[in-house]
């Protein structure tokens, strides 16, 4: 995870609700890598406030943020669409003795254990480097040579959102990646892949996100697709149009929300807001049932969520796979 000050004077907030998400859930402990500048003070004293029953269950690593770029390149990247946002773009480079991580953005929150994510390495062939779930739930009708947008096995276009990344970091410092060069050579996943995709597409780019969709357009091979139920947003419920929603999440329950768009503060789909207020409020109290589950439930069926047109009457999808949880801890302890 990456967290600098920028817009949201809350992001040391934000970062540990979500890593508090993962660790209550969590059945292993979790050695958590945050990149940061001038926050350690501030993380440290928020994880102080933790009990020791929480502290224990995961391995802290804080890092110093420093991109691996001239300052030239610095000054394009680092508040490239969000302070330090495209600093996943160089884990591969930064963690160089690394075999893989999973990558989290800090409005991410966790409704099921991290560990049914992490195995989705173990469903990698032998050539995928890295798996995200399409950002949208329909196929884009677009060009096929349209680089913006990526070929799905089933021929379908669509684009990956990158809160929530799986990235094989030995694979992608092999050299297995194409280019638009009309040389045939394949190199690795580092600034000399990223620069020129940026400088040719900077025009049509909005954020790291979309550089990243243009890597696996021309290496669609090397990417394995999550089902969307793993970043799970406000465009998979904000109208009634089935072929929009997330089929995963509707039938499986939400594992992972992602409030991107700014939805745990604003009112545009109040579901997410109403999961984060409560995500954040848990103390880390034993009866998940009384302090996280039924308040939850409270926030979600309020009647100005539950009928907001934005993701309401989605409660049975957000509350799915903490109900089970709730119910596996009663039966089993």
């Amino acid at each position: 995870m990456a967290a600098c000050r920028g817009k949201s004077l809350t992001i040391v907030k934000e970062a540990t609700t979500m890593i508090k998400s993962a660790i209550i859930f969590s059945r292993s402990r979790i050695h958590v890598h945050i990149f940061t500048e001038n926050l350690e003070d501030e993380f440290r004293k928020e994880f102080a406030t933790w009990p020791l029953s929480a502290k224990r269950k995961f391995l802290l690593t804080i890092h110093p943020l420093v991109y691996p770029l001239e300052p030239d390149e610095l000054k394009v990247m680092k508040n490239w669409w969000g302070p330090c946002a495209s600093f996943r773009l160089f884990l591969p480079t930064v963690l160089e003795k690394t075999d893989s991580v999973l990558y989290v953005d800090t409005d991410v929150i966790f409704l099921t254990p991290p560990e049914e994510l992490w195995q989705h390495f173990y469903l990698f062939n032998d050539r995928q480097v890295a798996a995200l779930a399409p950002r949208v739930g329909w196929s884009f009708q677009v060009p096929s040579d349209n680089a913006n947008f990526i070929r799905m096995a089933d021929g379908k276009k669509t684009q990956v959102n990158s809160g929530v990344f799986l990235m094989n970091l030995t694979r992608m410092r092999q050299q297995v990646f194409a280019t638009e060069s009309e040389s045939r050579q394949k190199i690795s996943w580092d600034k000399e892949l990223l620069f020129p995709l940026y400088r040719k597409h900077k025009e049509d780019m909005f954020g790291d996100q979309n550089l990243i969709n243009l890597v696996f357009h021309y290496n669609p091979d090397l990417l394995y697709f999550l089902p969307c139920k793993y970043n799970y947003h406000h465009k998979f419920c904000f109208d009634a149009y089935r072929d929009r929603w997330c089929t995963s999440a509707e039938s499986d329950g939400a594992a992972v929300i992602h409030g991107n768009a700014n939805t745990f503060y604003n009112n545009y789909a109040p579901a997410f807001r109403a999961i984060s207020n409560v995500m954040r409020a848990y103390n880390f109290e034993r009866d998940l049932d009384l302090y996280l589950l039924s308040p939850m439930e409270s926030g979600l069926t309020n009647p100005a969520v539950e009928g907001h047109e934005h993701c309401g009457n989605k409660t049975y999808l957000f509350l799915k796979n903490i109900q089970n949880i709730v119910k596996r801890k009663r039966t089993f302890g």
